[in-house]
């Protein structure tokens, strides 16, 4: 059954500037971190739009796309992008996708919080404990290109339900699981985010979920920081990249839940 009237959703359409804010901060940590924007996205329109979470997630999928556009521009014009891994996980992460939208609007609010930030925090983790691991020997054998279909399926649910894009699961994937140097593995990581922006994104909008208007102005703004970032992450320091990532996913996922968290602490002391 649909949740409804979990939290206030504040309709009235947000200024320009601040969309653009968001634009530019998403697009650049799109381009530097592979991710898309999500994470950047998502909190601070709940934060500065007054949107709740279901609305954010649906915009941020939508806003996704343009990023991811120039994310791909960026890397490929390096030589960071493989097709061969791109392919599989794209598959898998359209048929997420339209399953995760379909869920969106049947998981409590609260519930889709505490999964985007727990999907951060375990991401963090990784990054921060082994910073710059070694990625091994990169191979395209069919078994193992294989094995990314499911895993793409399972990336898209958690992108439509978390509006992250997948680039969060799916560039750490890619460097452990999969050998793949962690600039190649952030652009293939953008062209895979593409499609499953669209998929999701316009299955959002025919379900009554988010906001074209404000998905343009945050998707548009941040094109220009999406592609210098890119430039910047083709020869950053792999342990550097690892650990601002984590910290920057600490941050977000606290930053999430962070009402939630005074509540439980408000009724602790009460009782």
């Amino acid at each position: 059954m649909t949740q409804q009237n979990e939290e206030p959703v504040r309709r009235a359409p947000a200024r320009w500037p601040v969309l653009v804010a968001i634009g530019l901060i998403a697009g650049a940590l799109s381009g530097l971190f592979g991710i898309g924007g999500g994470v950047a996205i998502v909190p601070l329109l709940v934060a500065w739009c007054g949107r709740d979470q279901r609305q954010a997630v649906a915009t941020s999928l939508l806003a996704l796309g343009p990023l991811a556009v120039a994310g791909v521009l960026g890397y490929s014009a390096h030589g960071q992008i493989d097709l061969r891994f791109a392919l599989p996980l794209a598959v898998g992460s359209m048929i997420g996708a339209w399953i995760g939208a379909h869920l969106l609007n049947k998981v409590p609010l609260a519930a889709l919080r505490w999964f985007f930030a727990g999907i951060s925090l375990v991401t963090a983790a990784r990054l921060l404990l082994d910073p710059g691991v070694a990625t091994g020997e990169m191979s395209h054998e069919w078994w193992r290109l294989a094995l990314l279909l499911p895993i793409g399926v399972l990336i898209g649910v958690i992108a439509a339900l978390a509006g992250i894009g997948g680039g969060a699961v799916m560039v750490p994937v890619m460097q452990l699981g999969f050998g793949v140097p962690a600039a190649l593995a952030k652009g293939t990581s953008l062209l895979v985010i593409l499609p499953t922006s669209i998929l999701g994104g316009s299955r959002n909008l025919r379900l009554g979920n988010g906001s074209l208007r404000d998905a343009m102005w945050i998707g548009c703004s941040g094109i220009l920081a999406t592609v210098a970032t890119t430039q910047w992450s083709v020869v950053m320091n792999p342990l550097l990249s690892d650990v601002l990532f984590g910290l920057l996913l600490v941050f977000v996922a606290f930053r999430t839940v962070w009402k939630d968290l005074k509540g439980l602490l408000a009724k602790r002391k009460k009782s």
